[in-house]
């Protein structure tokens, strides 16, 4: 079963499916567009981010990987977007469009996509997929107890950009390992 109740608690892991988009998306205007530290500095408006988190949920709910993090009364309180990189896909299928942007949303926009560009260069030759973390996050209520650990797949491959401190040390203890470390000018 793809599905978990933490212990002691009312709340339930399960993949995420197409319906709960429009769910997702409101999730994060109101807490990653608000709270995650590159969405604060680039000051990013509610027209822009949907765009963003409207383009991301829909490739990401293509595949069996992101998961959704609800209360008892079906609030999403957490989620983890992954979609699935395939050496051979062209580079557009993983990119950002950055057209009708302002310009410090293109400048990010820029920076990841050429970390895209980049990835498959550094990755091991062997390796010809990797599900791709593009967004986690977690209600500022519901932090440190464990719920981003446990948004996770046991699979050897996994690429995540993160500007959140926080969130790079989850994912280290976690095992991630950095291959490509980007310093961004905005």
């Amino acid at each position: 079963m793809l599905s978990k109740v933490l212990p002691k608690s009312q709340i339930l892991f399960r993949v995420a499916q197409p319906k709960d988009k429009e769910k997702i998306i409101r999730f994060l205007d109101n807490h990653f567009a608000k709270e995650e530290p590159c969405a604060r500095a680039l000051k990013l408006t509610p027209e822009t981010s949907r765009g963003i988190f409207s383009t991301t949920a829909t490739r990401c709910l293509n595949f069996p990987f992101s998961t959704v993090v609800l209360q008892e009364n079906g609030d999403i309180i957490g989620c983890l977007l992954a979609s699935v990189w395939s050496r051979n896909d062209p580079i557009e299928k993983a990119d950002f469009d950055a057209a009708g942007v302002p310009e410090n949303i293109r400048l990010f926009i820029q920076f990841l996509n050429n970390a895209h560009a980049k990835f498959w260069k550094v990755a091991p030759p062997h390796i010809n997929s990797v599900i791709h973390r593009e967004i986690g996050s977690v209600a500022p209520e519901f932090t440190r107890r464990g719920i981003a650990t446990r948004m996770k797949y046991n699979i050897g491959g996994v690429i995540s950009e993160t500007s959140s401190l926080a969130n790079q040390i989850v994912l280290e203890n976690a095992g991630f390992r950095v291959h490509l470390l980007f310093e961004c000018e905005l």
